[in-house]
């Protein structure tokens, strides 16, 4: 594993801005889970990967110079965005590092949230590796965060504890903007992140907070950057608008042991932003199919919510 921790790439966008990959946790994990480094008058990183990747991550802040950070941001607390946050605590003594408020017990105690990510994610989160805690008085509420020109916006939608961070011209959307990946026929792809619990609502609006704020990169959790993000963000509305319809109209016509899979086909028969799914590589095909049932999963529960009053 030790090698494999190692096998980070960073990626610089300006002479500021560097996306650090991390390695792969399992097949098809390429090109997934990245930690975004801003260097200069301040110096700040935005999520921090898994703990199984955290020598990477910190072999890869070595090789940029980093010696010290003034910020460090998580947009949510899930394991491949903040499950080295222990690690990095240990790495940067005395960095702040930037949460929302109720992902802060979580931090410093991950039992519970470790068990219910083994719960959801299985052997993924083996992969993943488990949560060290982050001393609490570490930990600083995002709410209201507005220091040295970085903001945080409320982006409840992928989880109720997302937060997304704007600093000059870049927004840090974690996955409040969906999940963006890079094809190898040049084009791109996009899904929402919506977990079994999910918002429609919630996540809506939480796009309509970030245009409001007329970003000119969008910066994604997994993985890239786009620099049309008032576009992109509003090309992700329409997609969660089209999946609201297309599993809305098969949960009127299909039965609850087939819905599961009506919604799979019929999403990429019609989404256009998924449209190259059967190209992908096999491993990363696999990969999107379990993160693409969670999501059909969160609409679908959404859905029937809603039916019965309670949404």
């Amino acid at each position: 594993m030790a090698a494999l921790e190692l096998n980070y790439k960073i990626t610089g966008f300006t002479e500021n801005l560097f996306l650090i990959t991390l390695p792969p946790v399992a097949p098809g994990f390429e090109n997934f889970i990245g930690t975004w480094l801003y260097k200069g008058d301040k110096t700040f990183i935005v999520d921090v990967g898994s703990s199984s990747t955290a020598q990477a991550l910190f072999a890869a802040l070595d090789e940029a110079g980093i010696t010290h950070l003034d910020y460090i941001f998580l947009t949510h607390i899930h394991v491949d965005h903040a499950g080295a946050a222990g690690d990095i605590a240990a790495r940067f003594a005395g960095t702040p590092i930037i949460c929302h408020k109720d992902g802060i017990p979580h931090l410093a105690d991950p039992e519970r949230l470790w068990k219910g990510t083994i719960k959801t994610l299985g052997n993924i989160a083996t992969a993943y590796g488990p949560i060290n805690p982050v001393p609490i008085d570490r930990l600083v509420d995002a709410s209201g965060f507005n220091q040295d020109s970085i903001i945080s916006v409320m982006t409840p939608g992928h989880s109720v504890h997302h937060i997304s961070y704007i600093y000059k011209d870049y927004l840090f959307a974690g996955e409040a903007g969906g999940v963006y990946y890079s094809l190898p026929s040049g084009g791109w792809a996009m899904r929402p992140a919506t977990p079994p619990k999910f918002f429609y609502e919630l996540a809506y609006e939480s796009i309509d907070a970030l245009v409001s704020k007329n970003p000119v990169n969008i910066c994604y959790g997994h993985l890239g950057l786009k620099e049309n993000a008032v576009s992109m963000l509003k090309q992700h509305q329409s997609q969660l608008a089209l999946w609201k319809k297309i599993i809305g109209d098969e949960a009127e016509k299909t039965l609850d042991d087939d819905l599961l899979s009506g919604c799979t086909e019929a999403l990429l028969r019609q989404d256009p932003f998924l449209s190259e799914y059967s190209g992908m590589e096999h491993a990363v095909r696999e990969r999107e199919m379990i993160f693409l049932t969670n999501s059909i999963k969160g609409f679908i529960g959404y859905i029937k919510d809603k039916k019965k009053g309670q949404g």
